[in-house]
């Protein structure tokens, strides 16, 4: 009798900690809600990881705000701007290795000149990339280099600002796909491997 006693007392107080689990849970589940609410985000995906094994996964809100359907787990979404923090992470990998300098010339790694008409004996740097210091713009769009080639771009002045590089900022799209570019081409490796 006593035995049974003693696995009752252990069952409880097992029940009792995956209580404790799923309360916690739920005040998490409370939290993100409101994260969602008073910031008004269509969405949140949480992952903790401890000691290298996921220990929370969880999907807030919705994948389509018009549809109201539910953000799940596997859904596949852009990460737009996030990747930024990929890319200065590829980059600063590579200086580490001393595979790449932070003053190098990015003309030289990419094989083509890459300079503003307005200051063409001033080269652009790796670093000037980085910090969205370069004198490139956005104007003319970001989704290839030809805007930075006179030969493939009747308006590739517009990828320039007028002040020499280094010497102002512009949060730039562009310059951002010159550096996953210069990963690639440094690395050997696609950006997106």
């Amino acid at each position: 009798m006593r035995s049974f006693y003693k696995h009752l007392l252990w069952a409880v107080m097992a029940l009792v900690m995956v209580s404790c689990g799923e309360s916690r849970e739920e005040a998490a589940r409370r939290d993100f809600e409101e994260i969602i609410s008073r910031n008004k985000a269509v969405g949140l995906a949480v992952v903790a990881v401890k000691d290298g094994q996921v220990v929370y996964d969880q999907t807030f809100g919705y994948r389509d705000l018009e549809s109201q359907e539910p953000w799940e787990g596997n859904d596949v979404l852009r990460i737009a701007s996030i990747s930024k923090s990929f890319t200065a992470t590829g980059i600063l990998q590579l200086v580490e290795q001393g595979k790449l300098s932070l003053d190098a010339d990015v003309s030289d790694i990419m094989g083509f000149t890459i300079r503003n008409p307005h200051f063409p004996d001033k080269p652009i740097t790796v670093q000037m990339l980085l910090s969205h210091t370069s004198s490139m713009s956005d104007a003319n769009g970001y989704f290839s280099f030809d805007y930075l080639h006179r030969e493939k771009s009747p308006t590739w002045e517009k990828a320039w600002n007028k002040y020499e590089p280094g010497t102002g900022y512009q949060y730039c799209n562009l310059g951002f796909n010159t550096l996953g570019a210069i990963i690639e081409k440094v690395s050997g490796v696609r950006f997106d491997k």
